[in-house]
């Protein structure tokens, strides 16, 4: 995950920079285009999280205990951001998963402007993922263990 955080860090940073909020705009939407789009029957409400104002599907995959994520969004922004974090995510343990924080958003170096806007969508989909694997339980989970005395 570092690595790949850190690749997108260091050219985000540089753009910032450089050429100032715009340029992060111009980079994750550019990182967006770039990737692969969901298909209709991947656009579900079973794919799709919440806490993000834009729509945002996210699949998993797991391969010898490690899992694989890929995202998709209706906002060219955000499809740049959940790219980042599904690729970001993606070849780990449920272990490893559950030890990500959300430090990995703050390490990416977002002008004030983008952060403000994104960043809890980009917590939320940091512990999607972490649901979907089985790092964080889901609400439901959570509260059912306290309902049967299960703590």
């Amino acid at each position: 995950m570092i690595t790949v955080l850190n690749d997108y860090a260091e050219n985000l940073t540089d753009l910032l920079d450089l050429d100032g909020e715009m340029a992060q705009f111009e980079y994750l939407i550019e990182v967006g285009r770039n990737a692969s789009e969901f298909n209709e029957s991947e656009r579900i409400i079973k794919n799709e999280m919440s806490g993000c104002l834009a729509k945002v599907w996210i699949l998993q995959n797991k391969e010898d205990n490690r899992y694989y994520y890929s995202g998709d969004s209706n906002a060219a922004i955000v499809k740049g951001l959940v790219t980042i974090i599904t690729e970001a995510m993606s070849g780990h343990t449920q272990k490893e998963i559950k030890e990500i924080k959300y430090q990995a958003v703050y390490n990416l170096g977002l002008g004030v402007g983008l952060t403000s806007r994104r960043q809890v969508g980009m917590m939320a989909m940091i512990d999607h993922i972490k649901k979907l694997s089985g790092a964080k339980p889901y609400p439901h989970e959570f509260n059912s263990k306290f309902e049967k005395g299960k703590t």
